[in-house]
Protein backbone atom coordinates (compact mmCIF):
# COMPACT_ATOMS: atom_id res chain seq x y z
CA UNK A 1 0.00 0.00 0.00
CA UNK A 2 2.62 2.44 0.93
CA UNK A 3 4.29 1.71 -2.64
CA UNK A 4 1.33 3.11 -4.10
CA UNK A 5 0.95 6.42 -2.10
CA UNK A 6 4.17 7.68 -2.84
CA UNK A 7 3.89 7.46 -6.96
CA UNK A 8 0.48 9.64 -6.46
CA UNK A 9 2.09 12.58 -4.36
CA UNK A 10 4.87 12.57 -7.31
CA UNK A 11 2.80 12.68 -9.96
CA UNK A 12 0.33 15.14 -7.73
CA UNK A 13 3.00 17.45 -7.05
CA UNK A 14 4.18 17.26 -10.50
CA UNK A 15 0.66 18.58 -11.69
CA UNK A 16 0.71 21.68 -9.46
CA UNK A 17 1.93 25.07 -10.58
CA UNK A 18 2.38 26.41 -7.03
CA UNK A 19 1.86 29.77 -5.79
CA UNK A 20 4.14 31.99 -7.82
CA UNK A 21 7.33 33.71 -6.46
CA UNK A 22 7.38 34.40 -2.96
CA UNK A 23 8.09 38.20 -2.54
CA UNK A 24 9.09 39.33 0.99
CA UNK A 25 6.96 42.38 2.68
CA UNK A 26 9.48 42.77 5.40
CA UNK A 27 12.86 42.03 7.16
CA UNK A 28 11.58 39.43 8.94
CA UNK A 29 10.18 37.66 6.05
CA UNK A 30 13.27 38.41 4.40
CA UNK A 31 15.32 36.53 7.39
CA UNK A 32 13.31 33.59 7.05
CA UNK A 33 13.48 33.51 3.35
CA UNK A 34 17.14 33.89 3.62
CA UNK A 35 17.06 31.00 6.31
CA UNK A 36 15.34 28.31 4.03
CA UNK A 37 17.89 28.97 1.21
CA UNK A 38 20.91 28.55 3.68
CA UNK A 39 18.92 25.10 5.22
CA UNK A 40 18.71 24.27 1.47
CA UNK A 41 21.66 24.99 0.26
CA UNK A 42 24.11 23.98 3.27
CA UNK A 43 21.67 20.63 4.06
CA UNK A 44 24.44 18.23 2.31
CA UNK A 45 22.63 14.88 3.59
CA UNK A 46 19.56 16.29 2.97
CA UNK A 47 18.39 15.42 6.14
CA UNK A 48 16.68 18.78 7.04
CA UNK A 49 19.08 19.39 9.79
CA UNK A 50 22.39 21.35 10.06
CA UNK A 51 25.16 19.45 11.83
CA UNK A 52 28.40 20.99 13.17
CA UNK A 53 30.74 20.09 9.86
CA UNK A 54 27.78 21.19 7.13
CA UNK A 55 27.37 24.54 9.20
CA UNK A 56 31.05 25.13 9.08
CA UNK A 57 31.16 24.65 5.24
CA UNK A 58 28.34 26.86 4.65
CA UNK A 59 29.79 29.23 7.47
CA UNK A 60 33.59 29.40 5.35
CA UNK A 61 31.80 30.21 2.48
CA UNK A 62 30.66 33.38 4.05
CA UNK A 63 33.99 34.59 4.48
CA UNK A 64 35.12 37.32 2.97
CA UNK A 65 31.91 38.75 2.39
CA UNK A 66 30.86 42.11 3.57
CA UNK A 67 29.81 41.20 6.92
CA UNK A 68 32.47 39.96 9.27
CA UNK A 69 31.99 36.29 9.86
CA UNK A 70 33.77 35.12 13.50
CA UNK A 71 31.64 32.52 14.31
CA UNK A 72 32.09 28.41 14.15
CA UNK A 73 29.26 25.72 13.49
CA UNK A 74 29.50 24.86 17.10
CA UNK A 75 29.16 28.13 18.22
CA UNK A 76 25.64 28.01 15.78
CA UNK A 77 24.56 24.97 17.23
CA UNK A 78 25.56 25.70 20.37
CA UNK A 79 23.04 28.64 20.25
CA UNK A 80 20.35 27.28 18.75
CA UNK A 81 20.19 23.49 19.04
CA UNK A 82 17.52 23.55 21.53
CA UNK A 83 16.45 19.84 22.02
CA UNK A 84 20.46 19.33 22.50
CA UNK A 85 20.61 16.59 19.79
CA UNK A 86 23.83 18.09 18.21
CA UNK A 87 21.92 19.11 14.97
CA UNK A 88 20.34 22.41 14.25
CA UNK A 89 16.84 21.69 12.96
CA UNK A 90 14.43 24.51 10.49
CA UNK A 91 12.27 24.92 13.34
CA UNK A 92 14.87 25.46 16.59
CA UNK A 93 16.71 28.23 13.71
CA UNK A 94 12.88 29.87 13.17
CA UNK A 95 12.50 29.84 17.21
CA UNK A 96 16.45 31.78 17.53
CA UNK A 97 14.82 34.57 15.83
CA UNK A 98 12.98 35.35 18.43
CA UNK A 99 16.40 35.74 20.39
CA UNK A 100 17.75 37.90 18.19
CA UNK A 101 19.30 40.00 20.72
CA UNK A 102 21.18 37.41 21.67
CA UNK A 103 22.34 36.01 18.84
CA UNK A 104 25.42 38.94 19.08
CA UNK A 105 26.48 38.49 22.11
CA UNK A 106 26.68 34.57 22.46
CA UNK A 107 28.13 33.80 19.20
CA UNK A 108 30.98 35.91 19.00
Amino acid sequence: MKLLILPCLIALASCSSGPGPVIPENRTERQMLGLLEKFDRWDHDGNGELDVKELDHGIKGLKGKPQQVNYTGKKVVDFYDADRNGTVSLREAQAGYRRADEVGKQLQ
